[in-house]
Order: C-alpha cells, then sequence, then structure tokens
C-alpha cells in the first residue's frame, strides 16, 4: 500500500461511517485526462456534468439510514485548489448532488489565506484544513533521513546558497523572474532550457529573462527523497544540496499560504532558509513550532503584500549573503545552530503527530 492510499484509509477511519471519501484518480488533484467529465441532459433538458471519482466507503461501519444527506469528502489535501483552471470539475461535482437537496460535499485541503478558496466556499463547498504536505514529508517521505550522519554531520560550506527550480510556466514563472534579481555568480541554481511540462523556454514564459540555463542534479520529479551524497572520482561525496549554506525556497504558489515538501529539505539538512511563498508563509510555518531566522535577517518580507516587492526583500537578503565570505558563513551557521537543531528535532518528534491531530479533530466534529 503506497503513502496516500494508507492516509486514505486512516481518514476513512475517523470518518467512520458518517461520510464517504472521494479521491481523484491520480491521488493528487483533478486531471482532465484522468477524471473523466461527462455531460447530459437532465428530465429538465438541461444539458449538466457529471465526474467519476473513486469513492472510498467504510464498510465496517453503517451510515445512518435516519440521514438523508448526501454526505462526500473530498480528499484534496497536497496540491493547491484551483478555482478558474479545475471550473468543470467543481461545476460537475455540483451537478452530482442535484438531486440530494440535503447534500454535503467538504473539501479536505492545504491552504490558507486563500482567494481560491473563498471561491469554492461561494459555490457551496465546505471545507476542512491540515497541514498535509507536513504530515506526508514527516511521517512517510523524509523519515528515513532521521538520525544518520551522512545527513546529520555538519559538512564544510561549499556554496553560499542553492536555488532549485524545476517548473517554470503558469503560476510558477515568478521563479524566472527571482532568478534574475539575484547575483547568481555567487551561488547555485538551475534552470531547464525548457519546462518539462509546456516545452516553452525561458524567454517564451518570461521575456526579460538574463538568467542562462544551468543544471546541477538529474531534475527528476523527486519530491519524496532528498540526494546527499554521490559518486565522484570513485569515492562518495557530500551533494550540493548538502553542501550549501543558504536554502532558497521556491514554493509552488506566491498567492496563498501552502507550504510543500520544498520548505523541510532544508528543514532535514539543517540548513537556514528564505522563502518565497504566500504572504504570512514563515507566520504560518512557526505557528506549527518551527523557528526562523529574524535574529540573522530581515524576516519583514513576510508581511509584505506585493509580489514584487517581496521578492525583492528576499533577492537582498540573498545577495547580501552571497557577497559574505565563506569564513564569515561559517561563523553564522554557527550562531544559528540552535535553530537549526531545534527544526530538526520538532520535524521528527511530534510534528506529524500534531498535524494528524489537526485532521482527527476537524473531522470528528
Amino acid at each position: 500500500m503506497d503513502n496516500l492510499t494508507y492516509i486514505n484509509y486512516k481518514i476513512l477511519d475517523i470518518l467512520n461511517g458518517r461520510s464517504d471519501l472521494g479521491i481523484f484518480f491520480n491521488g493528487y488533484r483533478f486531471d482532465p485526462k484522468l477524471d473523466i467529465i461527462k455531460s447530459y441532459v437532465d428530465s429538465n433538458q438541461t444539458r449538466r456534468l457529471t465526474i467519476k471519482l473513486n469513492i472510498l466507503s467504510n464498510f465496517f461501519s453503517q451510515r445512518d439510514k435516519r440521514s438523508n444527506k448526501h454526505v462526500r469528502h473530498i480528499n484534496h489535501s497536497y496540491e493547491p485548489l484551483e478555482h478558474s483552471l479545475d471550473l468543470q470539475c467543481w461545476i460537475a461535482l455540483q451537478n452530482d448532488n442535484i438531486y440530494h437537496p440535503r447534500a454535503i460535499d467538504t473539501l479536505i485541503h492545504s491552504e490558507k489565506n486563500s482567494e481560491q478558496l473563498d471561491l469554492l466556499n461561494k459555490m457551496g463547498f465546505k471545507d476542512v484544513h491540515w497541514f498535509a504536505n507536513g504530515y506526508l514529508c514527516a511521517k512517510h517521505w523524509f523519515s528515513n533521513y532521521k538520525d544518520i550522519r551522512i545527513v546529520t554531520e555538519r559538512t564544510p560550506i561549499v556554496n553560499k546558497f542553492i536555488c532549485p527550480v524545476r517548473l517554470i510556466d503558469n503560476q510558477r514563472k515568478y521563479r524566472i523572474q527571482f532568478l534574475n534579481m539575484l547575483n547568481l555568480e555567487q551561488g547555485i541554481y538551475s534552470l531547464l532550457e525548457r519546462d518539462p511540462q509546456t516545452q516553452k523556454t525561458p524567454e517564451e514564459i518570461y521575456p526579460r529573462n538574463k538568467v542562462s540555463p544551468s543544471s546541477f542534479d538529474s531534475h527528476e520529479n523527486s519530491s519524496a527523497w532528498i540526494d546527499v551524497v554521490e559518486f565522484v572520482h570513485s569515492r562518495w561525496v557530500p551533494t550540493i544540496w548538502k553542501s550549501s549554506f543558504l536554502h532558497i525556497v521556491l514554493e509552488t504558489v506566491v498567492d496563498r499560504q501552502h507550504l510543500t515538501e520544498k520548505i523541510f529539505k532544508p528543514v532535514v539538512l539543517r540548513q537556514p532558509f528564505v522563502l518565497v511563498g504566500g504572504i504570512g508563509s514563515l507566520e504560518y510555518l512557526r505557528s506549527y513550532g518551527f523557528k526562523t531566522f529574524s535574529s540573522f535577517w530581515d524576516e519583514s518580507y513576510d508581511e509584505i503584500e506585493n509580489l514584487d516587492e517581496r521578492m525583492q526583500a528576499i533577492a537582498d537578503i540573498v545577495n547580501n549573503i552571497g557577497a559574505m565570505s565563506l569564513n564569515d558563513l561559517e561563523s553564522m551557521r554557527t550562531g544559528m545552530q540552535e535553530i537549526l537543531d531545534h527544526n530538526y528535532n520538532r520535524f521528527y518528534n511530534g510534528f506529524s503527530k500534531d498535524c494528524w491531530q489537526e485532521l482527527s479533530e476537524q473531522l470528528s466534529n
């Protein structure tokens, strides 16, 4: 049983027969190639849409037959909600409930401060929030990186910063703009010649781009693991991921609070980080018991509403670090070791339990 299936059945146990659980075909989100939407004409000669989800039901529990409610929870825990992009999906789900006057559809999701969620609430969807990607990473994806020296042992700083970039089109085109704000000679970055999904070049996506393509790894879609060593000249050595000082986290979306596995890679590697995400994302992370680095640089960027200004404030931090010597950065890392250790220990000791309790309490109510 894979991790997502395990989580789905754990959610179903919490629901305990009070609701079915709708699952998209790929396990993450609506995909028009996989989640088939069909058109039909109802008894009033109105054309409507319907969608077929994978539906999990708890056959160990009996639904209350006295209730006329058509209750369904839909697991959208890991990817950002998209009202306009997936509008046909949401309309089809609504149409599925046309003949159930007391129908309730509840979206299980992982974002806050979200206009997309507000729009779905206006369509009639209820919602339950939990830090799903935090749970997925701590409980499953990154659990095997705990307490092994190849991960935990401190290695000399070789690169002043690391800025990994893979997807760059659509909502992620801000990543190209951000790279153009950096003095890239002082660190290491990746930028592919074409977006892996749309095959567009950086210049087609962001015409003002001046950054040349660059690569430091295989660019596989390796969300579930972290490369910590590589085989070079007949011996194993720390990777660029491990030997870099500052980890620049470029989140999936920057218009809301939605954190993914990207923020936890520096936590596992005991690296300081800056976070290019939605406004308030650092505060969101701190609300789960993690510490950030306001005693070492200005983190008021987390409160800047304008995205361009927020990115420039973060770029200024990165460029200032790039101007420092490696010896100075080693000293800074020593000074922030308590924060790095705290975040590592928080991640591996109790964080996943707290995330699960957050979900359990809301579903139980």
